[in-house]
């Protein structure tokens, strides 16, 4: 979008309110990941700086990791108005060991709606040091448990994985939110 989404004004509020006030549902410990931001109005989570300075889902999920207290992490991108708490406690349940719990739609992965083990993080710092960012691109080398659940990925009919990209997403978010946020 050429701007910062985690503060982009949606419905009154930065965008991350929304998306944090779910997860604060789901989870006992929240914390946000971010190189721009020491605090947000209406986050009152830590909020953590990324382990290097690169723009990169990686370098996130990887400082998440790094600061969990937990083994498993759950990892939701900042711009996804439309999650869900029952899908997020569904995520969490599905860890048995596994390195990535991920869902898989018809579009492919979802690596900014999963459950991350800390044991993943060896290899992401290697991936990232040899420049390899992408989420997916390290799936082989983990063991991977790939969840489909086509109902609960949906919030009223629109995908949880929604999320906000152009102008033309955050109008259409807007005018969808109402009918299919859960509060």
């Amino acid at each position: 979008m050429g701007m910062d989404k985690a503060t982009l004004p949606f419905k009154n509020k930065p965008l991350i309110t929304w998306v944090h006030g779910i997860v604060k549902q789901a989870l006992s410990e929240v914390f946000i990941i971010s190189k721009h931001h020491t605090a947000i109005e209406g986050v009152e989570s830590p909020i953590l700086k990324d382990i290097i300075p690169r723009e990169a889902s990686l370098v996130g999920i990887a400082s998440a990791l790094l600061y969990a207290t937990t083994d498993h992490v759950f990892v939701v991108g900042c711009d996804m108005p439309f999650i869900r708490k029952e899908a997020i406690l569904y995520m969490m349940n599905q860890t048995h060991g596994e390195d990535i719990v991920i869902p898989r739609t018809d579009a492919g992965y979802e690596p900014l709606h999963a459950v991350y083990n800390k044991s993943c993080l060896p290899h992401m710092l290697r991936a990232i040091d040899r420049n390899r960012i992408k989420i997916t691109d390290l799936l082989p080398f983990l063991s991977v448990k790939v969840v489909r659940e086509p109902t609960l990925f949906f919030n009223r009919g629109v995908s949880i994985f929604t999320n906000i990209n152009t102008e033309e997403d955050l109008a259409l978010a807007e005018r969808l939110v109402p009918d299919c946020i859960q509060k």
